[in-house]
């Protein structure tokens, strides 16, 4: 999974709508970065090394914020999702 990290300050994991690519959030994620620590990344299913797992369905998904949040060395974070993003942030 290819996680993008930009800015500083406090961390926000940013999770992007059914559409999947955290490239369609880019503008809105380079502008939260000016104030604090972004975190994003593609949903599961659109196919950059994440790996949906079928028999684990939704909960693919919310696996993704953990891996984020491990890789990226932070335990606590805003969590926050756009659309379909807002339903895996919750």
């Amino acid at each position: 999974m290819e996680i993008v990290d930009l800015g500083s300050g406090p961390p926000v994991i940013v999770i992007p709508g059914i559409q999947g690519r955290w490239e369609w959030m880019q503008p809105g994620i380079e502008a939260l970065a000016r104030r604090c620590r972004v975190i994003t990344f593609s949903l599961a299913d659109e196919g950059d090394g994440a790996g949906f797992d079928s028999a684990h369905g939704f909960a693919s998904y919310v696996e993704q914020v953990r891996t984020a949040m491990d890789a990226s060395g932070i335990d606590r974070a805003a969590i926050c999702g756009v659309s379909y993003g807002g339903l895996v942030a919750a």
